[in-house]
């Protein structure tokens, strides 16, 4: 015979203990409350309903009901802080307090037993809907749990909804008719699967988040926040399969800041590195969201166009140049008056091979130097 006090007791000490344990956990480099959140929330609930009778009434059930409802709804909202969206108290709070409220005004006094059942099992399935929905529409190969995370609450918002058009039948708390041991223990232990599945899944993603943030930050050169050289060496290869299979074109714009060492010497080194990332963000801007920038080291910078032609990457390398010396006229309340030169290479299905058309561009951009800098060569 199952003793469902101490069944819930002991639900109720293993959510505390899981949000203890969450609570230590940096998800993003930053301690998240919402994390432990539900577990602490869903503890609170098993406590109110391991002794309900203590309360007049139905207080009791109904109090454990609410933070249940609320625990479910602290996990979507936990769900959204890990991808960075702020809280939306409304839709945490209101719909659970609006239950509350006419669980005690209403349906007590008029024994609207059904409808009371029927709103709660809605709450959870709206609250796991809502989850679900969120982390499988999210694209980021990086967190490969998201999409197993994702299918934990699909199927927690199924099973409530179909349990819905049989809350008359259902005993509580997964329905309405008078309690029964096994409706209890089934809800129980389906909220523990759910809360160890969820838990582990969370865990696991906060660590491919991480692993993900480090890998980022080291293919990233940290002043300019544009790829490194260690990056174009690890897509070289790739580049150069990828063109001879599909027979695409890429061109390469090989570019410095001229006199960049004047500029230092004259402004100061913080004036540079404002000219180093002056020069970063005019070259994302002056190109396509598909192209990539590099910054190779020092004042050089290498950007990477697919699918252009040679006509298409001059006019691409001219069209930054110019934005570069408009934008560079004055930096930090200096009249500095930066200029760049570039050279421009293009080659079609591989061919010259990625390091050669680099050699060409390399050439081309000391061709544009010993020409009077400030200009295109290609």
């Amino acid at each position: 015979m199952v003793d469902i006090p101490t069944l819930l007791g002991y639900s109720a000490v293993v959510l505390l203990l899981i949000a203890v344990l969450l609570g230590a956990v940096r998800p993003t480099g930053r301690r998240i409350a919402w994390f432990a959140a539900p577990f602490a929330a869903g503890a609170i609930g098993c406590a109110f309903l391991v002794h309900p009778s203590a309360l007049p009434g139905k207080t009791g059930l109904h109090l454990g009901a609410f933070f249940i409802s609320l625990a479910f709804a602290f996990g979507w909202q936990a769900v959204r802080a890990f991808f960075g969206h702020k809280a939306r108290w409304g839709w945490l709070l209101l719909p659970s307090l609006a239950w509350l409220a006419a669980a005690f005004v209403w349906f007590d006094r008029l024994g609207m037993e059904a409808l009371n059942a029927t709103l709660r099992i809605g709450l959870v399935a709206l609250y796991t809907g809502l989850p679900a929905y969120q982390l499988l529409r999210e694209q980021d190969p990086g967190l490969p749990s998201r999409r197993s995370l994702g299918m934990v609450f699909l199927v927690a918002s199924a099973l409530a909804v179909l349990a819905l058009p049989f809350t008359v039948w259902l005993p509580q708390p997964l329905g309405a008719a008078p309690a029964e041991t096994w409706a209890v223990v089934f809800f129980n232990a389906q909220i523990l699967i759910e809360v160890l599945l969820a838990s582990a899944l969370m865990v696991t993603m906060s660590k491919e988040r991480a692993a993900q943030q480090l890998y980022e930050a080291s293919i990233r050169d940290p002043l300019s926040n544009l790829y490194n050289r260690r990056f174009l060496e690890d897509r070289k290869a790739a580049w150069q399969r990828g063109d001879r299979s599909t027979g695409r074109s890429r061109a390469l714009i090989y570019f410095d800041i001229d006199h960049f060492k004047r500029i230092n010497d004259r402004f100061g080194h913080a004036i540079g590195d404002q000219v180093i990332v002056l020069a970063a963000r005019v070259a994302e801007a002056s190109l396509r969201k598909k192209d990539w920038v590099f910054r190779l080291g020092g004042e050089e910078f290498l950007c990477v166009l697919p699918d252009v032609d040679h006509a298409g990457a001059v006019e691409a390398a001219e069209r930054l140049r110019a934005a570069f010396e408009q934008a560079a006229r004055t930096v930090g309340e200096e009249q500095v008056s930066a200029t760049l030169s570039a050279g421009v290479a293009a080659g079609i299905s591989g061919n010259p091979d990625f390091d050669a058309l680099l050699a060409v561009a390399d050439d081309h951009l000391y061709a544009a130097k010993q020409s009077g800098r400030n200009r295109v060569v290609g």
